[in-house]
């Protein structure tokens, strides 16, 4: 089994915050189908919120909530 820090689910989240950003700014070109890029800053917002900023949600509750 994996066992991530608090730390490393931080690094997570602000990654994903990375990504979110550079979908929001049309970097990784256009959709290949309507509603994709929606669908998809809706998956890393639900994920960024299972994580938590500091990364306490997900070291609290482990890696299978994130699964």
């Amino acid at each position: 089994m994996i066992s991530l820090t608090r730390e490393d689910w931080a690094e997570i989240y602000y990654a994903l915050e990375m990504k979110l950003l550079a979908l929001r700014q049309g970097k990784y070109g256009p959709e290949d189908r309507p509603t994709q890029d929606a669908e998809w800053i809706a998956h890393i917002e639900a994920l960024k919120q299972m994580i938590g900023p500091d990364g306490v949600n997900a070291a609290q509750e482990g890696i299978e909530r994130i699964n």
